[in-house]
C-alpha cells in the first residue's frame, strides 16, 4: 500500500469569467509514483485554456508511453513535449496564435525518496515540513527574482504591478531536447511532509504564512486543498485558483535522508575538544607524546636564553615564510578576478544570474531594460565588494609582513 496521498482543485475565482488553469494529480506506471502538475493558461490572449488542457494532457500521454530512463529527464522530456505540440498547435489555429501557458510538475517517487521538478514560469511547488514551509522553485520573472534576492518582501511582491510579467513560457518557441527554459531539479521526499504546487491565482492572494497555518490544520486533505482556495477567494480572488497537495505519510525513521544523518552524526564533545591524535594527509597517523623539557628546565639561565631565542627565531622565519605565501596567493586571486572581469579583450563580462527575458507581451519592453540593468548593477556591485575585500586583506598581510620583519630584526 502507498504510503503517499495527494488531491487538487482548480477554481474560477471571484473576477474572471473563464477558468484557463489545470491541473494533474494521479499515480503513474504503478501507485509508487505520483505524478502532480499545476497548469495556468497565460492570460491576455486568446487560449489561455486551449494550452493549459494540451500541456495536461501532452505530460500524462508522454509519460504513459515513456516509463524508462531518469525519472526527472523523462519529465523534462514530457515538458518539452507539451511545449511544442502547443507551438504547433499555434501555426494551425490562427486564432489562439500566441497561446502559451506555464506549469510546475512533479514526480514523486516513493521507494527512492525523491522529488523530480520541472517547471517553467511563476506557478510555485512549496514544501510543508514539520511546521515551516519552504519554497522549492523559482519564479522566472523579474519580481519573483526580486522577492528571492531579498529586494522585495513577499507582500511588496504580491502588490508590485508587474508581478505577472513572465520570462518563460510554454508555446512561445519549439524547444530542442536540451533546453535550458525547463528549470529541473530534484529535492530528498521528507516523512510527514507535503507538497503545495499552485497557481498564481494562490500565492498573489495569500502569504506563505497563512498557507502554513492551513496545512498545519487537523483536517483531511481535501478539506485543506478547499481551504486554500476559499483563503484565495476571501482575500480577493483576483485570479482563477488551482491547488495540488501530496502528502507523505511514511514513519520518519523509514526515511533514507534520516538514516543517512544518524550515520553520519558526530557527538558534541569529539568537535569541541581536541582529539589525541593527529592525522595529516599523507602520513602515518602518530600518537602526540610531550617534548622532554627536563633537560633544558634544569640548564643555567643563559643557554635556556639562547634556545628561547633560536626558537624565536624559527618561528618568526616560519611566520614570514607563511605569509609571503598569503600574500602571494591573494596576489594570483587578485590576477584571476582582473581577467574574470575583463578577460583577454578587456571587456566586463557577468555571470547570467537572471535568465534571458522572453517577454510574452511585446508592450512591456521596458521591463526587459529594467531587468538587465538589476542584473548588471548586481553583478558589478558584486565584483567591486569581491575587489574591496581583497584590497584590504592584502593590506593587512602586509601590515603584518612588516611587523615579522622588524621583529626578526630585533632578535638578530
Amino acid at each position: 500500500m502507498s504510503a503517499i496521498s495527494f488531491s487538487g482543485n482548480t477554481n474560477l475565482g471571484m473576477i474572471r469569467t473563464n477558468n484557463e488553469d489545470a491541473f494533474v494529480v494521479q499515480n503513474i506506471w504503478d501507485e509508487h509514483h505520483v505524478l502532480a502538475v499545476a497548469i495556468d493558461g497565460v492570460g491576455g490572449y486568446e487560449g489561455g485554456e486551449v494550452a493549459a488542457a494540451i500541456a495536461q494532457k501532452c505530460i500524462v500521454e508522454y509519460l504513459e508511453k515513456y516509463s524508462n530512463g531518469e525519472r526527472h529527464e523523462l519529465l523534462k522530456q514530457a515538458v518539452i513535449y507539451a511545449n511544442n505540440t502547443i507551438h504547433e498547435e499555434r501555426k494551425l489555429q490562427p486564432q489562439f496564435d500566441r497561446m502559451s501557458c506555464v506549469l510546475t510538475a512533479i514526480l514523486v517517487e516513493e521507494e527512492a525518496r525523491r522529488i523530480n521538478m520541472a517547471h517553467v514560469g511563476d506557478t510555485r511547488l512549496y514544501e510543508y515540513n514539520e511546521g515551516f514551509i519552504h519554497k522549492l522553485s523559482h519564479d522566472h520573472s523579474l519580481v519573483g527574482y526580486r522577492e528571492e534576492i531579498g529586494d522585495l518582501t513577499e507582500e511588496e511582491a504580491m502588490a508590485h504591478p508587474q508581478r505577472n510579467i513572465i520570462s518563460r513560457d510554454l508555446g512561445s518557441a519549439h524547444w530542442e531536447e536540451d533546453t535550458k527554459e525547463v528549470e529541473v531539479n530534484t529535492f530528498p521526499l521528507q516523512p510527514s511532509s507535503i507538497l503545495l504546487l499552485c497557481s498564481d491565482g494562490l500565492c498573489d492572494m495569500i502569504t506563505s504564512v497563512q498557507m502554513k497555518e492551513i496545512l498545519a490544520e487537523n483536517i483531511s486533505l481535501e478539506e485543506k486543498v478547499q481551504a486554500l482556495i476559499d483563503s484565495a477567494n476571501v482575500a480577493g480572488g483576483k485570479d482563477n485558483v488551482t491547488v495540488v497537495l501530496v502528502q507523505t505519510e511514511f514513519p520518519y525513521e523509514s526515511s533514507p535522508v534520516h538514516v543517512q544523518l544518524e550515520v553520519t552524526k558526530t557527538p558534541a564533545s569529539s568537535v569541541d575538544k581536541p582529539s589525541q591524535t593527529s592525522t595529516k594527509k599523507g602520513e602515518d597517523k602518530k600518537p602526540l607524546t610531550p617534548k622532554k623539557t627536563s633537560r633544558s628546565a634544569s640548564s643555567g639561565g643563559k643557554r635556556t636564553s639562547a634556545k628561547s631565542t633560536s626558537v624565536a627565531k624559527k618561528s618568526s622565519a616560519f611566520t614570514l615564510t607563511t605569509l609571503f605565501s598569503i600574500l602571494i596567493t591573494a596576489v594570483i586571486v587578485a590576477l584571476g578576478i582582473g581577467y574574470y572581469l575583463g578577460g583577454s579583450t578587456g571587456s566586463n563580462t557577468f555571470p547570467e544570474v537572471f535568465p534571458p527575458v522572453k517577454i510574452v507581451d511585446s508592450a512591456k519592453v521596458d521591463s526587459i531594460v529594467v531587468a538587465r540593468t538589476l542584473q548588471m548593477n548586481d553583478s558589478i556591485k558584486m565584483q567591486n565588494d569581491s575587489i574591496t575585500t581583497l584590497n584590504d586583506s592584502i593590506t593587512r598581510i602586509q601590515t603584518r609582513i612588516d611587523a615579522v620583519k622588524k621583529l626578526v630584526s630585533q632578535s638578530e
